[in-house]
């Protein structure tokens, strides 16, 4: 492929798919405009560089969502690091819940579509973030994100519980309108 077909063959890629993957990695690194644009960008420049060894074996779509979760793996483990360092647990608000009998997950999916839980995962810390969106968004396993964050099952399990609370925290401050703009 001379260097003429490949940058058309590419530019006809990028215009078929960047809304796509564009609102696929949206969705995924927490409603951040910013962080998809650069995770989009930097797909579709490893899609150009990958283009010559691209051998057909799959569609041209399976081919670029490989390279777009591979991109956002990276970037929760990476995300996943940095706010380990940068957050604290707050234990004493966690253990003020009482009603550890509500099912969490069941809430969490009927309502994740509205503002209002929206709204909730943009207040929590960036790792408990991270751990409920790869969970709930992207459907991964307990052992999927325990590769993906470097951790082991049952550490995962933990910051899950840990995040799922925290989620109930921030969800009813929401629904008593008491939103701060701080991180918990």
């Amino acid at each position: 492929m001379s260097e003429h077909e490949k940058e058309q063959h590419f530019s006809e890629l990028y215009e078929k798919y960047i809304d796509e993957i564009y609102h696929y990695v949206f969705l995924r690194t927490g409603l951040d405009k910013v962080t998809a644009e650069d995770i989009a960008q930097e797909i579709f420049i490893d899609v150009y560089k990958g283009l010559d060894r691209f051998k057909g074996l799959c569609s041209e779509r399976t081919w670029i969502y490989r390279i777009t979760k591979n991109k956002l793996s990276d970037y929760y483990r990476i995300q996943y690091k940095r706010s380990m360092e940068e957050c604290s647990i707050n234990e004493e608000i966690a253990d003020q819940m009482t009603d550890f009998n509500q099912n969490i997950e069941i809430k969490m999916e009927e309502t994740f579509q509205s503002q209002q839980v929206l709204e909730c995962l943009r207040q929590l810390p960036d790792h408990y973030r991270m751990t409920l969106l790869l969970k709930y968004v992207d459907e991964k396993s307990v052992k999927d994100i325990a590769k993906i964050m470097e951790k082991s099952n049952k550490a995962v399990e933990s910051i899950l519980q840990r995040a799922k609370m925290a989620f109930l925290v921030q969800y009813q401050k929401i629904q008593e309108g008491e939103v701060s703009d701080e991180k918990k």
